[in-house]
């Protein structure tokens, strides 16, 4: 396992405090010849809580991986974009959503059923069927 004060040292040595971001601590120790799944379990080891163990992720893989959505910040922080949305503002259009009501549900299943009877009726007359049928 990989030790908290070690991974420390070498950024110390390089002028880099454990609370750099992770771009720059990744190209640190990638530039001290680490292998790429070391690297990932030093940032994790650094993001660790030291009294409670739980681990603090902010690296992009998570951002990527989620279904939710961006607030304003996270899209300032990560593109530059200046955002003018608030996060009421985002809140409030999630709960804005248009939801098919009873009616346009009745409306849609009416016109189902309208175009099934003239397809049927369309395709007996062609095939002569049922009604059409030259003996009928």
């Amino acid at each position: 396992m990989i030790d908290r004060t070690h991974i420390e040292r070498i950024l110390k040595i390089n002028g880099l405090a454990p609370t750099a971001p992770d771009e720059e601590i990744r190209s640190v120790l990638v530039s001290a010849k680490w292998h790429k799944d070391d690297v990932e379990t030093a940032l994790t080891v650094l993001r660790e809580n030291v009294k409670t163990h739980e681990t603090r992720t902010d690296t992009l893989h998570n951002v990527f991986l989620t279904d939710e959505r961006l607030s304003p910040e996270a899209i300032e922080s990560l593109l530059g974009i200046d955002v003018e949305v608030s996060s009421e503002d985002l809140r409030s259009l999630k709960n804005s959503r248009r939801r098919i009501n009873a009616w346009q549900m009745l409306t849609i299943a009416g016109y189902a059923l309208v175009f099934a009877l003239i397809s049927l009726a369309a395709l007996m007359y062609w095939l002569q069927l049922g009604f059409f049928h030259p003996d009928f």
